[in-house]
């Protein structure tokens, strides 16, 4: 019970994340929700990977669970990397942002 939660759990953080995306004004903003929308991802694909194969057990169970661990996995090592590359741009670019809205008022 507790994968499916986390599975549900995961597709609402990832849409919720895509939509910030779509919102965000600056470039980096944008590709900082994106590399949390994809640790989402990874993590819904891992989670799958685990449900799957604990309930049905089957050799095919197996293959398909190993295969989508591992591209939950990539997903998430690559979100973690490129969420912290572009965290640092994206406050900056968020200060910078407000302030040129400060001086046009």
């Amino acid at each position: 019970m507790i994968w499916v939660l986390l599975i549900f759990t995961s597709l609402v953080l990832f849409v919720y994340f895509k939509v910030q995306q779509a919102r965000a004004r600056g470039m980096m903003e944008k590709r900082w929700y994106a590399s949390k929308g994809s640790i989402a991802v990874g993590i819904f694909f891992i989670s799958f990977a685990i449900n799957a194969y604990s309930r049905f057990g089957t050799t095919v169970a197996a293959f398909v669970a190993l295969f989508f661990f591992a591209f939950g996995l990539i997903n998430v090592i690559f979100g973690i990397r490129f969420y912290k590359t572009y965290l640092p741009y994206a406050r900056q670019e968020v200060e910078e942002m407000k302030k040129e809205e400060i001086n046009k008022n």
